[in-house]
């Protein structure tokens, strides 16, 4: 993933509060976890150990969408899929995620924990 597009702040603007919503918004709908907004909330909920508003989330998913990271698949308040930019922007920023928590040791197998993430699985058609 080396040559993988990396997703860009927009220039000027604060370090967004929510990019790590963000992240997790983009790997629910790789991993296909959540297929409603209840079932997003639950699995934000259970993987941060807080719940997220509807604000944050719809805050979100635009920013995913404006960015090119989802888009509209089908009907539904989870309808979404990631484009191929959003396979690699979110593979990026996950193994990114894993080897500072590793903090560079090289004991967490982030090659084995991204392909676990199987996030072809919710990749647009």
């Amino acid at each position: 993933m080396q040559d993988a597009d990396i997703l860009q702040f927009r220039s000027g603007a604060p370090f967004p509060a929510a990019q790590v919503l963000d992240l997790a918004v983009s790997v629910a709908i790789g991993r296909d976890l959540a297929r409603s907004e209840d079932e997003m909330f639950a699995l934000i909920e259970n993987w941060f150990l807080r719940p997220a508003t509807h604000a944050e989330l719809r805050l979100s998913i635009t920013r995913l969408l404006d960015g090119g990271v989802i888009e509209r698949a089908c009907e539904g308040d989870m309808g979404f899929c990631l484009t191929e930019r959003g396979v690699e922007a979110t593979t990026t920023l996950s193994g990114g995620m894993i080897r500072m928590i590793d903090r560079g040791r090289g004991y967490i197998k982030t090659a084995f924990l991204l392909e676990m993430l199987d996030l072809e699985k919710g990749k647009c058609p």
